[in-house]
Formats: structure tokens, sequence, C-alpha cells
């Protein structure tokens, strides 16, 4: 009987870690609702990576907890991947407010300069997301797809698992149609498997990911904080060509339409 279990965990480990998340997801938000205490849905966000460390403990053991949470988190980064992991969100938002401020947008500015506790939820955050994202499922997925697919079913999975949290009002954004934050994930997870698939860093994803929620904090360009869609809007316009240039610049490093390099990555060195 275990091993029929085990075999249809590893048979299905990538459908059972994505229909886990959603149901996670789904039921922390309903019983906070439940409850009357949103504060109860800040636990889904830990979910992607305790799924991922609970089914790669079945299936690999140790050597797939070791390659999960340390190879896989150190990767082979070089500084070029730490600068942009770190600036790209935050430097296209600060782009994007300056343009939207010549047409009635707020000015360029820190929002709040209040670091804690902020800063210590963005990387709870990131860190309870990214082992299973970008840890767990991408590699998986590319084994079967290219990069731009495999970012693309991410990406759907990513913004759906959000969608409890904001029929309740926490974890997204809620002054903006769900399709306008639906673009934002899908943009957001191309890039971040352009880092990744160079990188083969967790780290940097945590990174990335820091980086843009901290963006979405600090600075103007939220509309629950300042009133307006045109700036977020701006955002994703300037991250789509960023994202264009990309997909069509890096393609053959990367291979985004073909994924025959990336399937070949694991334990390579970015050249």
């Amino acid at each position: 009987m275990l091993q029929k279990v085990y075999r249809f965990i590893a048979r299905y480990q990538l459908p059972l870690f994505l229909g886990l998340a959603l149901a996670f997801s789904a039921g922390i938000a309903a019983a906070a609702a439940a409850a009357g205490n949103e504060d109860i849905a800040i636990l889904t966000v830990f979910t992607p990576s305790l799924l991922a460390i609970v089914l790669t403990a079945v299936l690999s053991g140790r050597v797939g907890l070791s390659d999960l949470l340390v190879k896989r988190f150190w990767g082979h980064s070089r500084w070029i991947w730490v600068a942009i992991s770190v600036g790209l969100v935050p430097i296209t938002a600060f782009l994007a407010i300056l343009i939207a401020s010549f047409w009635g947008g707020p000015a360029p500015a820190l929002r709040t300069t209040q670091l804690l506790p902020q800063i210590i939820v963005i990387i709870l955050i990131s860190v309870g997301e990214e082992f299973g994202w970008r840890g767990y499922a991408l590699p998986r997925l590319q084994q079967r797809y290219s990069p731009l697919i495999a970012s693309l079913i991410l990406g759907v999975f990513w913004a759906v698992w959000h969608i409890p949290g904001y029929l309740i009002g926490v974890g997204v954004p809620l002054a903006m149609p769900l399709i306008v934050f639906f673009l934002w994930v899908i943009l957001m997870t191309i890039l971040m498997t352009w880092v990744y698939n160079h990188t083969q860093s967790v780290l940097l994803a945590i990174i990335m990911h820091s980086a843009a929620n901290g963006a979405f904090n600090y600075l103007p360009l939220l509309p629950e904080f300042t009133g307006q869609l045109e700036p977020f809007l701006l955002l994703l316009g300037l991250l789509g060509l960023v994202v264009t240039a990309v997909v069509f610049g890096d393609s053959k490093h990367i291979g985004f339409f073909t994924g025959i390099r990336t399937r070949t990555l694991v334990g390579e060195h970015d050249a």
C-alpha cells in the first residue's frame, strides 16, 4: 500500500503540488473568513515552500532536501544577476511613477520610511513562496515545457493562488481589477524564470520577489495608496517591453521557445 502511494506521489508530484497549493490557499482563506480574523490568511504564504519541502522529503529524502534547500538556494549567481534581481522592478516602478507624474500622477518619492515590521514581512512572504514556485515547480515544468510555456503555466497558477486572499480582502492589491494583477504576476513570472535559468538560485528569486513587494510598499505605485491606476499600468507597459526584449533577445541562451538548453541547465555554470 505504501509503495502504491509513493508511486502515485512520484508520478503526479507536480499536479499534486499545484493542486494542494491552491487547496491550502482556499482553505486558509475560508478559515480566516469563518473566524473573522484576516490575520490567519498570512499562513497561506508559507504553503508553497512547505509543500515543496514535504514532497521533496518524501520522494528524495536528505539528498533531495539538500539540493532544494542548499544547492538551489545558492545556485551560481554573478553580481549582474544580483543587481537585476534587486533593481529591475524598483527602478522600472520609479520610472513609471516619474512618467505618470507629468500627467497628474503622484510625484516620485518614498511613500513611507518605516522599515519594521514591513521588511520582515516582505522577506518572510518571499521565503515562504519561492522554494515552492521557483525551487520546486519551475524546474519540473521546464522538464516538460519550454521556459516560456512553463512561465505562463506557473504564472496562471501563482495568480489564481492569490484569489482566495483577494476575495477576503487581504494579500493582493485590492483597488485594481483582478485581470491587471494577473498580468503583473505573469510578467513577473517570465522575468523570474529568466533570472532563475541563468543562476539556478532560489535566493535571487527571493530577492527579486522581495524587491517587487518592497516597491509596492515604499513607492506611490499601487492605486490603494494613490487613488490612481495609471502608474501601475505604466509599470506593466514598461515591464512588457522588458519581457519582450528578454524573451526574444535571450532566447539563444535560455531557449525560451524551445527549452533545449534549460533542460540540461541544472549543474551548469552561467557563461
